[in-house]
């Protein structure tokens, strides 16, 4: 199976034993694992890394990416696959106001028919108030995305969407959790902090996956390309969130999976307690590594896989043919 490996506990060491990677700390092997295995490796600031390891994994076509204690990300190390043929079709089909238009429809179209998923299964067991107002609202976007002539209008069907989405999740979680509302950089309170938290991981999963793809990260559809941010991975994001990271935060709040202890609040924000990180990532990998019904018997890491494929898929089919006459709903 192909994973990706978080390696963020002080004092390990990272090794190669022929075509082993090793992980030790204080002399003693922790774990070990086919080096063929990892196309994703993440690395703390405080762990050790072997210049084989590192040759070893790049040489193979993998990703490092290196991280801070919060999990941001500081650098990477790793072959992009990026052929001049594949970016010249990137940089002239993306580029496209009528290819963009088609794609950004694709993911905002997904993306807003997730989150009203996500209200109608929680609305059968908690009544979220006013919920017939902000379901017909929630539709009356999915319906706005296929007439709409520009991304900058999608960009604003997909921000509505978001914060009525958000608007009710106070209803949906379990006391003593609260929200106030999407609140970032910083986030107010544990909610918040988590769903920011999960959604850096989402990004690694998913920038791993598109580098292996071939696909230029920094050139993306309806979020913009510039030179603050990889466009394209925050495009496929999008795709994701609800699915993979908001059911999972749910999931953890409304089972009493943590609590207040695992977070630290001050004037600064709310950030998960160092302590906790550990934990967290345990409960991450667990859940990222089995099968789940609802994703037809795939685990979360293949589903983002299977349906980052689908959108690579999406994307060549438009190219080929004159975007003008296509409809989002005949790739849906």
């Amino acid at each position: 199976m192909i994973e990706t490996v978080y390696v963020m506990t002080p004092g390990i060491s990272i090794k190669q034993d022929g075509g082993l990677l090793v992980l030790e700390q204080n002399h003693e092997v922790l774990r070990q694992l086919p080096m063929a295995n990892v196309n994703n490796l993440v690395v703390g600031r405080t762990v050790q890394i072997s210049t084989q390891v590192m040759f070893s994994l790049v040489e193979q076509g993998s990703l490092i990416q290196f991280v801070d204690h919060k999990y941001e990300l500081m650098g990477i190390l790793g072959d992009e696959h990026t052929s001049l043929r594949k970016l010249l079709w990137q940089v002239n089909h993306f580029t496209t106001p009528g290819f963009a238009i088609m794609a950004s429809r694709y993911i905002v179209f997904r993306k807003v028919k997730a989150q009203l998923a996500i209200l109608d299964q929680y609305n059968k067991t908690r009544h979220i108030p006013n919920y017939e107002s902000i379901r017909h609202t929630m539709q009356a976007l999915v319906k706005r995305v296929d007439r709409t002539k520009t991304v900058d209008a999608l960009r604003g069907i997909e921000g509505l969407a978001s914060r009525t989405y958000f608007s009710v999740w106070h209803a949906i979680l379990s006391e003593p959790w609260t929200f106030p509302g999407r609140k970032r950089h910083p986030s107010t309170d544990p909610v918040n902090a988590l769903l920011s938290y999960g959604y850096s991981f989402l990004e690694r999963e998913v920038r791993a996956y598109l580098v292996s793809t071939g696909l230029d990260v920094r050139i993306g559809v309806l979020h913009s390309t510039n030179d603050r941010k990889d466009s394209l991975v925050y495009d496929v994001m999008d795709l994701l969130r609800q699915e993979i990271i908001d059911r999972f935060i749910l999931k953890v709040f409304n089972r009493h999976m943590m609590n207040l202890d695992d977070f630290d609040i001050s004037e600064r924000g709310c950030f998960l307690a160092r302590d906790s990180n550990k934990g967290w990532v345990k409960t991450y990998e667990h859940y990222m590594t089995h099968a789940a019904t609802r994703l037809a018997g795939v685990t979360p890491r293949q589903w983002i896989q299977q349906e980052i494929q689908y959108f690579i898929s999406f994307l060549k089919d438009i190219g080929h043919d004159p975007v003008e006459e296509l409809e989002v709903k005949e790739f849906l």
